[in-house]
């Protein structure tokens, strides 16, 4: 299987060139994307073009659009099966690690495959930050565990290219868009070396405006849950109103959540799409909880819209944990 190697660069220094020449000579396809560096940087990318194709850009869009940019000319220019790899242009990936992801990547055809370092007291302290934040967010968002959320080394084949061009982020959260769009597949992590130069001083990673950059796509792919659940327990109240037991209230409210969510999911672009049977399993597990939440706090006399907005915020780590026991269940 064909490897291609993308690269993404923005006033990137010297090495870029060493890095795309080992690769090259490795057996790597390298596409090398300037994400609108300049005229200063004529030369450099000059000289890539000896190892690489380049395509260059103004002004500058960002590292998620070169992405994508990099991708729609593998897809125009390879001829399927291949592998992309993606590797940030400031050398801090070794060679012999994007071999590592590229080879999981070719075993593992439909599964997105990420270079893992450890994270220690030697890594910046901006991305220490940057990756427990979003590690935890996406822990609780997708119920599943990633140890580094934020590599640039990534993997994958020509089977998931399609998937990932649809996503909507243009900066650094396009790359929290693809673990989250790949959440429901498999997701490999593969142990790398931790390499930085100058405490990461070549990073063009913005903490604060990037950060919350990328802390929004968590909510975006939320959205049609938190709407469906504030659907649901509006459906809930207007039952118990209208003179409905709280059981009935409960079980028609959670069932509209259930129909509306799934319904959202579909249709709503980037939003987590999980396959049918698991959803229904999952749907049918918490629908019982919940039943069992206000059973238990009604009975020991909380007010039922009190017992409802308990139960609702209960759920949601019941969904969490529930995600994570059956996230590996194969269904059709």
């Amino acid at each position: 299987m064909q490897k291609i190697a993308l690269i993404p660069a923005y006033c990137p220094e010297d090495r870029m060139i060493g890095l795309i020449k080992e690769l090259e000579t490795r057996g790597f396809a390298v596409v090398v994307i300037d994400d609108g560096s300049g005229e200063e940087y004529d030369e450099l990318f000059t000289a890539a073009r000896q190892y690489a194709s380049v395509k260059r850009y103004t002004p500058n869009r960002g590292k998620g659009e070169a992405l994508k940019c990099g991708m729609r000319f593998i897809k125009e220019r390879y001829q399927a099966p291949y592998t992309v790899i993606t590797a940030d242009a400031d050398g801090q990936h070794r060679v012999e690690d994007i071999v590592k992801v590229a080879d999981a990547a070719a075993e593992h055809p439909d599964s997105l495959i990420l270079g893992k370092r450890l994270l220690d007291k030697s890594t910046p302290i901006k991305s220490r930050i940057g990756n427990g934040i979003t590690r935890m967010l996406y822990r609780l968002t997708t119920g599943r565990r990633i140890y580094e959320t934020q590599t640039g080394l990534r993997a994958f084949s020509d089977r998931l290219l399609p998937r990932f061009l649809k996503l909507p982020g243009h900066r650094y959260e396009f790359e929290i868009d693809m673990i989250l769009d790949a959440s429901n597949a498999d997701i490999i992590e593969v142990d790398i070396q931790t390499v930085y130069f100058d405490n990461n001083a070549a990073s063009h990673f913005r903490p604060l405006q990037d950060t919350v950059s990328l802390n929004k796509e968590f909510l975006r792919y939320k959205l049609p849950s938190i709407n469906a659940g504030l659907a649901g327990l509006l459906l809930f109240v207007l039952i118990v109103n209208f003179g409905g037991t709280w059981i009935l209230a409960c079980v028609l409210s959670r069932l509209f959540t259930i129909l509306l969510k799934g319904g959202l999911n579909r249709v709503v672009p980037f939003a987590e799409k999980p396959s049918v049977g698991r959803y229904v399993l999952t749907s049918g597990i918490i629908l019982l909880c919940d039943i069992g939440v206000m059973a238990a706090l009604v009975s020991v006399g909380v007010n039922v819209y009190a017992a409802k907005v308990l139960s609702g915020i209960v759920m949601v780590f019941v969904s969490m944990i529930v995600r994570t026991v059956f996230m590996r269940v194969k269904f059709g």
